[in-house]
């Protein structure tokens, strides 16, 4: 969808404020958006149920928060009780505009993207002074 299709929708929905969530996808995840006790939730996909569950990577994006803390990130990691996905979340007070909901959108899908790409960096390089071990053979599977 292009973006001005996406704003007419949004805007759409903006002003139905139907008490359906609106679900798009932004960056290959899920974004959510849900009117919610006088605002907007807004939230989008970190890690699907399954990357959630798995240890390394919930330790490797939780190891990441301090950094969204001082980079002052709009979205606050949570699991979203509907789709067990590990979110960054954000809630707008009303009054808000279709404007400050796009914003917001571009920048959780930002802090989103940042977070995988860090999370990657830490998860699956080698430990610093520790060099890669080498096979001296082709094993199978490799």
């Amino acid at each position: 969808m292009e973006f001005n299709d996406f704003v007419a929708v949004l805007a759409q929905w903006f002003e139905a404020r139907t008490t359906t969530p609106l679900d798009c996808w932004i960056d290959d995840a899920n974004a959510r958006l849900a009117f919610v006790e006088g605002g907007i939730r807004c939230s989008i996909d970190v890690l699907d149920p399954y990357d959630a569950s798995a240890p390394e990577r919930l330790q490797g994006i939780l190891g990441q928060g301090a950094v969204c803390v001082a980079c002052h990130c709009d979205g606050a990691l949570a699991i979203d009780p509907d789709t067990q996905c590990l979110v960054l979340v954000h809630w707008l007070a009303s009054p808000c505009t279709c404007g400050h909901v796009v914003g917001l959108l571009q920048s959780l899908a930002n802090q989103r993207e940042a977070l995988l790409s860090l999370m990657h960096k830490t998860s699956f390089a080698p430990a610093p002074g520790q060099p890669r071990s080498v096979l001296p053979t082709w094993h199978p599977g490799v």
